[in-house]
């Protein structure tokens, strides 16, 4: 048997988080003894962590003495020494193949226990040309580029993102790229689970309400929306640091009758069933895991151009790509609303696209792998 060790930072309600818990539902534990080492045990998934994981708990919180007095050291004398101690007394097994799942804090830590692994893989979610929110996790002489020198391989979740990766790291390290998995069966059952009624045209929008996901400029256009005379309501289903501020500007702009912030929602589903569009305006994307997910419920999608989109819609073939700006989002949303045959047809090429996700073919890549 197989001994495996996935590394990352929580699970807190992301789209990384919600892949890695897929792919743990979906490894064969008669043939992999799995193991899951978490910087901080908190988020919304630990009760979707299957029961014949082991856990490892790092860090009570970024509060916690042991972990202020450890990334102190390190950022403060650009000194690795405690940290690395710290991760070999954490970390004292060997595995066949050690997972830093998420590009950031959980590959510094495997940079200092690549030994423990006979096989050490890193997976990156981001597109870090265009948005390199990982760098700042480094600090020399461990700087960024060294510690993915040390992976034996480098899987990313997009061609594009795997393309743009070069042009930050010229590296020669071998890479691969492999699809998140999108439980079909699993995502059509729970949309079934509540009966939402609408009375309004929907569009929807789900993820992390952080600046990068782009939310503020789709409560901009729900002002435009209505002014304009539109009868709609734009739900967003997610949690995050942004909040309050988005909260603030529907105030500010008078459109709390559209505008809906759900706040996050296990059971994100039933929401895109019972919608008319989904729309993604994000600023950077490797792979957006809730665009697949819309595509299984057949629901057609208006997304800004990002490496992810771009792949997942194949240039605009299984969903409307808009620029980078307020009105170019604005205008494919009216196109949307205005065209029901437009939506009708995405919405059909949304499931067969969908099919592209093979979860069988997903984690016959992953065994090869490791």
């Amino acid at each position: 048997m197989k001994r495996v060790l996935f590394l990352m930072d929580n699970l807190e309600g992301g789209g990384a988080e919600k892949a890695l818990i897929e792919f743990l539902r979906s490894i064969d534990y008669s043939k992999y003894e799995v193991t899951l080492c978490l910087s901080f045990y908190r988020g919304v998934y630990l009760m979707d962590i299957p029961e014949k994981i082991k856990v490892i708990k790092l860090f009570k919180s970024e509060s916690s003495f042991i972990f202020r007095k450890i990334f102190r050291y390190y950022r403060k004398h650009h000194n690795p020494k405690l940290l690395s101690f710290f991760m070999l007394y954490k970390i004292r097994k060997q595995y066949d193949a050690i997972v830093s799942f998420m590009e950031g804090r959980p590959l510094l830590l495997h940079n200092f226990i690549v030994k423990r692994g006979k096989k050490n893989i890193s997976w990156i979610h981001c597109d870090l040309y265009n948005y390199h929110s990982s760098v700042g996790n480094f600090y020399e002489p461990v700087s960024e580029i060294e510690c993915y020198r040390k992976m034996d391989n480098l899987v990313f979740v997009s061609h594009l993102a795997m393309k743009n990766f070069g042009k930050v790291f010229p590296l020669s390290v071998p890479k691969s790229c492999i699809y998140n998995i999108v439980d079909f069966d699993r995502i059509r059952e729970m949309a079934e689970q509540t009966a939402i009624t609408k009375e309004r045209f929907t569009i929807t929008a789900i993820g992390s309400l952080l600046a990068v996901k782009g939310f503020d400029r789709l409560i901009y256009i729900a002002k435009r929306l209505k002014d304009e005379g539109y009868s709609f309501c734009i739900q967003i289903v997610g949690k995050g640091d942004k909040e309050q501020e988005l909260l603030n500007l529907r105030e500010r702009l008078g459109v709390q009758d559209n505008v809906i912030l759900h706040g996050f929602r296990s059971n994100p589903y039933v929401y895109l069933k019972n919608s008319d569009l989904f729309v993604s305006t994000s600023l950077s994307e490797s792979l957006p895991y809730v665009i697949c997910e819309a595509m299984v419920l057949g629901i057609p999608i208006v997304a800004t151009k990002t490496a992810g989109s771009i792949e997942l819609l194949d240039d605009g073939q299984y969903g409307l790509l808009v620029e980078q700006n307020e009105e170019s989002i604005y205008k494919g949303i009216c196109k949307m609303i205005e065209d029901g045959q437009m939506r009708s047809e995405y919405g059909e090429k949304s499931k067969m696209r969908a099919l592209y996700f093979d979860k069988e073919q997903t984690m016959m890549q992953f065994y090869n792998l490791i």
